[in-house]
């Protein structure tokens, strides 16, 4: 049999385009020679896509050579200049803004390309916390409680100090501050004082127009990977636990010992049925094909559950999640990413 044309599309124009680096050489370190054929097409910060030289191992970064540049063809597919390229499906791993918010998915569409993971709907509402939490909330599922605020709502130090005695009152103190459209916890700052809320605003805003300001939950950080194999099903769950004030892009990605990472979580029986049952619930609620994984909080006194967020383009690394996850409920890392790419051929 021929074998699969597979783009592996990464970099991107996001803060997490490094961890997209990261997130591509793992893929393409365990992806099958025998049944694929590879091309590594690698977007830079300013968005431009370039085909890769062949990849040796060790770190990646997306190389910008003119004569490699792609370009996207309505109803066409890529090509290079006139050149088609050709293309079965695409595998796109370009974490954050234009990677997993259905923008990128909605380009792939509009060039008549399948490719992996979840589509736009469920990639643009599952980036967005904000919408995700109100759907989640609409369907009866418990999330983490917020307040969602923009630039205009604190445009002045005394609306700013108004929605600082609002958050505290509504959610209670410490508070987490975070970008409603970022991943890798970009953006996001632990708040405990009336001082530190408007640096951290700041911050937010940097990375997105619209931020949350969460209760921070005295909680386990328990997550679970959903993998649609002819249906949805939930690998893990799994623990996070942080050696760092919280779980923060330095611990995830920059410090070996910025978490240990338990497969599979010490929990209670009927802690443990719930988190999954809600991790399918969730990726159900918005229509999530392909991949994904769900963040929970579990309360440290009363195993109270509480659904935080899901990452629908989630970390590929090494060391990430979802893979150890899926791997340690009894599939390779290969068939992991063989049961990914055959639901794309099959679903588009």
């Amino acid at each position: 049999m021929s074998k699969i044309r597979l783009a592996v599309l990464f970099g991107g124009v996001s803060g997490e385009h490094e961890v997209s680096c990261m997130s591509a050489a793992s893929i393409l370190s365990h992806l099958d020679a025998h049944r694929y054929e590879v091309t590594a097409i690698g977007i830079t910060k300013e968005g431009r896509w370039f085909v890769q030289p062949r990849w040796s191992g060790g770190p990646l970064a997306v190389v910008a050579d003119a004569a490699q540049e792609v370009v996207v063809r309505p109803g066409a597919g890529l090509a290079i200049g006139t050149k088609p390229l050709a293309v079965d499906v695409v595998f796109p791993i370009a974490h954050g803004i234009q990677g997993e918010d259905g923008k990128l998915q909605g380009l792939l569409e509009c060039a008549g390309l399948p490719y992996c993971g979840a589509g736009v709907l469920s990639s643009a509402v599952g980036m967005d916390k904000d919408f995700a939490k109100q759907l989640w909330r609409a369907h009866g599922l418990p999330v983490v409680p917020s307040v969602t605020l923009r630039p205009g709502d604190v445009a002045t130090p005394g609306a700013q100090a108004d929605a600082y005695a609002r958050a505290v009152r509504e959610l209670g103190t410490p508070l987490f501050v975070k970008p409603a459209n970022s991943g890798s916890s970009v953006g996001v700052a632990k708040v405990a004082s009336a001082a530190e809320f408007g640096p951290a605003l700041e911050l937010a805003f940097s990375v997105d127009p619209k931020a949350l300001v969460e209760t921070a939950v005295d909680a386990r950080e328990i997550e679970v990977a959903v993998l649609d194999r002819q249906g949805l099903k939930a690998y893990g769950p799994g623990e996070v636990v942080p050696t760092h004030t919280f779980y923060d892009y330095e611990a995830k990605y920059t410090d070996p010992d910025g978490a240990d990472l338990v497969i599979p979580a010490a929990l209670a029986p009927e802690v443990h049925r719930r988190i999954v049952d809600l991790a399918v619930r969730a990726s159900v609620c918005l229509e999530l094909e392909g991949f994904a994984r769900v963040d929970f909080f579990v309360d440290r006194k009363t195993n109270e559950v509480w659904l935080n967020e899901i990452n629908t383009l989630p970390g590929f690394t090494t060391i990430s999640m979802f893979p150890r996850m899926a791997v340690a409920g009894g599939l390779t890392y290969a068939q992991v990413l063989d049961a990914i790419v055959d639901e794309a051929l099959a679903a588009r």
